[in-house]
């Protein structure tokens, strides 16, 4: 495999449950290095995973305290270092970032990339161990902090509803769980059950290494070769799009609250590996997407309604989620606005003004991607585990193919499955569908 001096997007395979993939690029004086164990979110394990990426980061066996660990990447050109713990659709995924200076660059030119890579496997492979657990300290320090994540999401209102209206959507199913698990699941962490746990993810899940950079790939192939000896890996199950179980459903949660949040959840039907995608992109942008989107012109500009008004895509899943901030009073007048500006794009009722503004909104959202590697890398994991799709320039290229006529056709497609409506204790309408 030979490497260029001009970007060529990123190369690579998942094979055997191990993957790689390297973009190599002269743009970027650093390199970036973001590896990723998946794991399927189940109700019970979902918190052990939460917390693992947490412990691994507070020391290892060659550094067994944090403040080992930041002398070591000072040392390191003052490498920047993180791990946590994110979720894509139905996965939870456990990501360790490392980002360093490129060793071209320094005096001396030191391979810093090899640096990076023993840095990262120290971490993944070798944790901070007493007699076969985890230090006892660090548990109960994570486990303390992480009860306050999950405790603490009640606080901002406006992802709680989010959140309680994909959780309504997935009616049960794994997308629909949180990133973080359940505090009642956390009694069952201990030092002992949570190496437990790291050891059957370390050896058995999906390992998923990337790196950006002015860097060759044939090293990032041959660090991940050490992660297909032994017992085999599971491989990475393609994520499917949701289907409805609801059509037009409205629940509602009362709480002390001093503005009332109504998301909207639609069924697309289609992911960014399908071909339509291009078009519902164009869809979703002039829906709501952008300040010049209907949503905002006419929800919260025209109308006085809402705070905030948006349409965001679930690339992956297929679903579209629109959401307001609005006064309590405004629910009916709210929704009945937005139901009208859906039925516009239904009816392919879309200005010049509207089109141009999108696309170049676009233009401008690809671009900066191209400049952030952590981006570039979050668009490029979402394709691996969904099986295709266009991303960069070839996206940016078919959406100014898109026409009118096949954002319109989407659009037919889009229906509404659920609506979830925040509003304060003291809201006394007779509401459908309250829930606790």
């Amino acid at each position: 495999m030979s490497v260029t001096a001009k970007d060529k997007g990123f190369v690579g395979r998942t094979q055997e449950g191990t993957g790689w993939y390297c973009f190599t690029t002269p743009r970027f004086k650093t390199i970036t290095l973001h590896a990723f164990i998946v794991n399927e979110l189940s109700v019970e394990q979902t918190v052990f995973g939460a917390i693992l990426p947490h412990v691994l980061q507070q020391g290892t066996q060659k550094w067994p305290t944090f403040m080992q660990m930041e002398q070591t990447l000072e040392e390191l050109y003052g490498a920047s270092f993180r791990a946590e713990v994110g979720k894509l659709a139905d996965k939870q995924l456990i990501s360790i970032h490392l980002e360093i200076v490129n060793g071209r660059y320094l005096p001396g030119k030191p391979d810093t990339l090899s640096l990076g890579l023993e840095f990262l496997q120290e971490v993944i492979d070798h944790p901070h161990v007493q007699d076969g657990a985890f230090p006892e300290d660090v548990v109960k320090q994570e486990k303390d902090l992480l009860q306050r994540q999950i405790l603490g999401l009640i606080n901002d209102k406006g992802q709680y509803a989010v959140t309680r209206l994909i959780e309504a959507m997935a009616d049960g199913r794994r997308f629909g769980l949180r990133k973080l698990g359940r505090v009642e699941d956390l009694d069952k962490i201990t030092p002992h059950t949570l190496y437990d746990y790291y050891q059957k993810v370390h050896s058995t899940h999906p390992i998923i290494l990337f790196a950006v950079g002015e860097i060759d790939p044939r090293s990032i192939e041959k660090f991940m070769q050490r992660y297909r000896t032994g017992q085999p890996r599971k491989e990475p199950e393609n994520i499917e799009p949701y289907t409805p179980h609801f059509h037009d459903r409205l629940l509602t949660e009362r709480q002390d609250i001093r503005q009332g949040k109504l998301n909207l959840g639609y069924h697309t039907g289609i992911t960014l590996k399908d071909v339509r995608y291009p078009a519902l992109m164009m869809y979703a942008g002039i829906l709501g997407g952008f300040p010049h989107s209907k949503l905002f012109v006419n929800v919260r500009e025209r109308a006085s309604l809402a705070y905030y008004a948006y349409a965001r895509l679930d690339a992956v899943l297929g679903y579209m989620i629109v959401g307001a901030g609005i006064e309590f009073e405004d629910f009916e007048p709210a929704r009945d606005i937005i139901r009208q500006q859906v039925d516009a794009m239904q009816r392919g009722d879309i200005s010049e003004q509207e089109w141009e503004f999108t696309l170049r909104a676009f233009d401008n959202d690809i671009l900066s991607e191209e400049d952030n590697p952590s981006q570039l890398i979050a668009r490029h994991l979402e394709h691996v585990l969904v099986g295709g799709g266009l991303f960069g320039e070839p996206l940016q290229r078919a959406l100014h193919e898109v026409t009118p006529e096949q954002v319109k056709e989407v659009a037919r497609n889009v229906s509404l499955d659920t609506v979830f409506f925040l509003t304060r204790k003291e809201d006394k309408r007779e509401l459908e569908g309250d829930v606790k």
